[in-house]
C-alpha cells in the first residue's frame, strides 16, 4: 500500500502499488498538459520509444545524448524520464538488465517530493 500525504491540506490519498500511482500521476500530467491552449512538452514524463522511433529521435537530435547513440546503433527502444525539466530529460537504453519497476518507483517519489507530498510505503 502506498499512501500519499500531501504538505498543504489536502487528503491523503491511497495506492495498491506504484505501478497504481505511477498511473495516475502519467494521466494527471497528460490531463494537465491538454488543457493547455498552446501545446507544449511534458515537465513530467516517463516514455518508452519504440526502437523504430529512436532513429527520428537520433536524426532529430542536434547533439544526441550517448543512450541516444547506443540505442540507434543497437536497435533498442529507448526511456525517457523527465523530472520537472523537459528539455533536460534523462536517457536510457531498454536493455534487458533496465530495471523497470524501479525507474517508475523513483520517478514517482520524485514528482511527489517535488509536489510537496510525502511517500509512505506501508
Amino acid at each position: 500500500m502506498i499512501i500519499l500525504i500531501p504538505l498543504d491540506g489536502k487528503p491523503t490519498e491511497q495506492f495498491e502499488d506504484y505501478t497504481e500511482l505511477f498511473e495516475c500521476i502519467i494521466s494527471a500530467e497528460t490531463m494537465k498538459a491538454a488543457k493547455r491552449l498552446k501545446p507544449q512538452h511534458m515537465d513530467w514524463n516517463f516514455t518508452t520509444h519504440s526502437s523504430k522511433w529512436v532513429p527520428i529521435l537520433y536524426t532529430r537530435s542536434k547533439n544526441p545524448s550517448e543512450a541516444i547513440k547506443e540505442a540507434f546503433e543497437e536497435n533498442l527502444a529507448l526511456i525517457e524520464i523527465c523530472t520537472g525539466d523537459y528539455k533536460k530529460p534523462l536517457y536510457i537504453p531498454l536493455t534487458p538488465n533496465v530495471d523497470m519497476e524501479y525507474l517508475k518507483k523513483k520517478w514517482c517519489v520524485d514528482w511527489c517530493t517535488y509536489h510537496h507530498i510525502l511517500v509512505r510505503e506501508r
